[in-house]
């Protein structure tokens, strides 16, 4: 066999393994991203499993600038104060869309706890609010679909009728 029949192969060998070993890193670093990716999504429906809750009953009359709101916590952790303070209303009409903040001076929503049974202030698993929504006009005969908007993004909604 000549020698440069021999070199050959073993260049070809060498090349070989250099494009085996970059084929083999570049499968790993998507695998390794795809495991990063897995653990963010599993982050974020641990926490929408966390912090959830329920509109029980919704309640406003015809010329009214105030809706009342009973909200459960059904998820598995508290809520602090700050947390509950930072989350958004929506009141949804037909044709208007109310956006509401915490003490908002203008038009804004005020809570306090129901039930408190710890009395800690925190808004427990279980636990009712009652939520006091003050809008800046009367509300006008119709339906209505009011979302609060909690800390994390979850939502949760009620449609009621005027």
């Amino acid at each position: 066999m000549p020698v440069g029949s021999l070199m050959t192969e073993v260049i070809l060998a060498i090349v070989s393994i250099v494009v085996a070993s970059t084929i083999a890193s570049v499968y790993i670093s998507n695998m390794n991203q795809a495991a990063d990716l897995q653990k963010l999504q599993l982050a974020k429906i641990k926490e929408e499993i966390e912090y959830d809750c329920r509109i029980v009953f919704a309640y406003s009359s015809i010329s009214s600038d105030i809706v009342k709101l009973w909200v459960k916590n059904t998820g598995a952790k508290q809520v602090s104060p700050q947390l509950i303070q930072s989350s958004e209303i929506l009141l949804i009409s037909y044709n208007s869309v109310k956006y509401l903040l915490h003490e908002d001076p203008s038009s804004g929503w005020t809570y306090r706890l129901l039930n408190d049974v710890d009395d800690d202030g925190r808004w427990d698993p279980a636990e009712t609010l009652e939520i006091t929504s003050n809008l800046d006009e009367a509300l006008t005969e119709g339906d209505y679909n009011v979302k609060l908007v909690l800390f994390n993004g979850k939502t949760c909604d009620y449609f009621f009728s005027v």
